[in-house]
């Protein structure tokens, strides 16, 4: 892995269909030629071909182990699937009881360690510091900051909430092996510049690759920027 990350969720787009291949293509290219790891994130769907051509993770996946659990995503099923890993706990799929509910720490952690057992790679996202602290302890290989309120916005949570993405990055490195990763509303060179000053090693970033029409422009920029 290089010393930092771009993920590149393609959410439930129809890009992920229309270009998804060719946005893989592109990140298996610039991860060969840059010290930047680019991993893309598509729907089930698709995954199974995206695997062969980038570095892949999925969408989520589910604590439960192989059996009788119906239309839940095991470990096992992506460790066959060949990606490399799964973003958890996405604002979009959250692990909790109800819609608006806490967070079930303890089947997200079960996710986590069935996981890497498996030798599968963890991203987890989380909303606030508080459930920053607590995930750290579950020591995933990264952790994802995202303000949901921020998601598929123009405003960057680096230039929005430097403060907050500071002590978040402080968290992470100081109580885990994780990598602290940010995103909600990233979108050029100036906001990877300034989540790496504020200590983050790597982006999380869907509408804006996913809905732009010159989506290498933009993957460039943020090389750019996480290279600075």
């Amino acid at each position: 892995m290089g010393n930092k990350i771009l993920i590149i969720n393609y959410k439930a787009y129809k890009e992920a269909f229309s270009k998804g291949i060719d946005i893989a293509k592109y990140a298996a290219q610039v991860s060969a030629s840059k010290n930047i790891s680019v991993i893309v994130s598509p729907p089930f769907t698709i995954i199974n071909e995206l695997s062969k051509i980038a570095k892949t993770i999925a969408q989520g996946v589910d604590e439960v182990d192989p059996g009788a659990f119906t239309a839940h995503i095991t470990w096992f099923e992506l460790k066959n699937t060949g990606v490399s890993g799964t973003l958890i706990n996405h604002s979009e799929k959250r692990y909790t009881c109800s819609k608006d509910g806490p967070l079930a720490y303890d089947k997200l952690e079960e996710a986590v360690k069935k996981c890497t057992a498996a030798g599968l790679e963890t991203y987890v996202c989380v909303q606030n510091l508080e459930e920053a602290r607590k995930v750290a302890e579950m020591n995933p290989t990264g952790v994802a900051y995202e303000p949901p309120e921020l998601i598929g916005g123009n405003i960057s949570v680096s230039n929005s909430k430097p403060a907050i993405v500071k002590e978040f990055c402080d968290i992470i490195k100081s109580s885990s092996h994780s990598l602290a990763l940010i995103g909600a509303g990233i979108k050029g060179k100036e906001d990877a510049v300034k989540s790496v000053e504020l200590g983050s090693d790597g982006l999380l970033v869907a509408s804006g690759i996913m809905k732009v029409e010159d989506y290498k422009q933009v993957i460039d920029d943020l090389i750019s920027g996480l290279s600075k």
